[in-house]
């Protein structure tokens, strides 16, 4: 549910959105609508693949995974202001995106859950992200951190990607993993959420 509150805020605020926010609502637009289908075929029990005669929703997620990073790649490469950040920006998204596929169709299989893919855009997104606050701190303008959407959006990836990456490594060892696992995923998710809906209300600030 907490998927609604970037999806509010890039409502309410849709006048005053830069390029950068604009992707960004339209990723969270679609990402709320991945998560409203992943309930809809987990608790409805829709038959989108059956696994063992049972709706199996696997195959969204490998889906999602790869719109997630099309969509990344496209604020950060808005967000960086050297040619060189922004090559990197493309060359480690082209490279997740390729991994991701060949996670779905050559090693995990689309009807298993995606532990390696999860793992690989993680790691691509923390280091997007770091080098996004490392380009805040060389920068030579003033800036008003708080007034910076990408800097609201990196915190939400760092902290959601930072943290669950050891989960998603340790279903890929463990195979499933209990209750208690994922309410630490629901609430870094949550948290998460709330920063990007910051990112979305915010008005960004010309740099000095």
């Amino acid at each position: 549910m907490s998927a609604i509150l970037p999806i509010a805020a890039a409502i309410l605020n849709y006048k005053h959105l830069n390029k950068v926010q604009k992707i960004a609502a339209v990723f969270f637009i679609i990402s709320g609508l991945f998560d409203l289908g992943l309930l809809l075929v987990r608790h409805l029990n829709i038959t989108l693949i059956t696994s063992g005669g049972r709706a199996n929703n696997a195959p969204l997620i490998h889906l999602f995974l790869l719109v997630s990073i099309l969509f990344y790649a496209l604020m950060y490469f808005q967000a960086f202001n050297k040619l060189a950040l922004k090559r990197v920006s493309i060359a480690v998204s082209v490279i997740t995106g390729v991994l991701i596929f060949v996670n779905a169709f050559f090693i995990e299989g689309l009807l298993k859950f995606p532990s390696i893919g999860n793992t690989i855009l993680s790691v691509t997104l923390i280091l997007l992200s770091l080098l996004y606050f490392w380009q805040l701190l060389d920068q030579a303008e003033i800036v008003r951190l708080e007034k910076q959407p990408m800097f609201w959006i990196s915190a939400g990836v760092l902290s959601y990607c930072s943290i669950n990456i050891f989960l998603f490594m340790l279903m890929r060892s463990l195979g499933s993993l209990s209750s208690n696992f994922w309410t630490i995923h629901s609430i870094i998710n949550i948290i998460a959420n709330l920063l990007f809906a910051i990112a979305l209300f915010c008005k960004p600030q010309k740099t000095i």
